[in-house]
């Protein structure tokens, strides 16, 4: 499995710093080693260079040329069915899982760490009864020796 998600005319990228903080972007073209022109005329991103220090690139890649208008791009975006993409990737589900907590009030907050403690009470007889039989087995080899 060699290197997939390189920086090109089309791949779609997560900005994880600045203005833009959490949206997504597709990069139009290549300026220099280290910044790209980025536009989401669908994702609230403007068209603008950017730093490759601010990006994460995807695995996503819309089918378009390099230096595409931005109609273009629209349409490509639209076609490509980029936001339901983006939306079942793990990074899309921790961001918002990650969002809908921070919006949680002291009370919630306490019922989720309630809950957690049940399943890890739930769990615990099953794990100590493994563990209690492989001791078991482990005190029963060294007496057969």
């Amino acid at each position: 499995m060699g290197f997939k998600k390189f920086v090109e005319a089309g791949r779609v990228a997560y900005i994880n710093y600045g203005e833009d903080y959490g949206k997504i972007c597709v990069v139009v073209e290549v300026i220099n080693g280290s910044k790209v022109l980025v536009d989401g005329p669908t994702l609230g991103v403007k068209r603008q260079p950017i730093s490759l220090r601010r990006l994460i690139m995807t695995e996503f890649h819309v089918p378009v040329s390099k230096g595409v208008k931005t109609h273009h791009l629209e349409e490509e975006i639209k076609k490509y069915k980029l936001a339901d993409k983006w939306s079942e990737t793990k990074l899309a589900k921790k961001l918002a899982t990650h969002e809908k907590r921070s919006k949680l009030n002291d009370f919630e907050r306490f019922q989720v760490m309630v809950y957690k403690l049940s399943l890890i009470h739930i769990s615990e007889p099953t794990r100590q009864a493994e563990i209690s039989y492989a001791v078991f087995c482990l005190k029963k080899k060294k007496k057969k020796k």
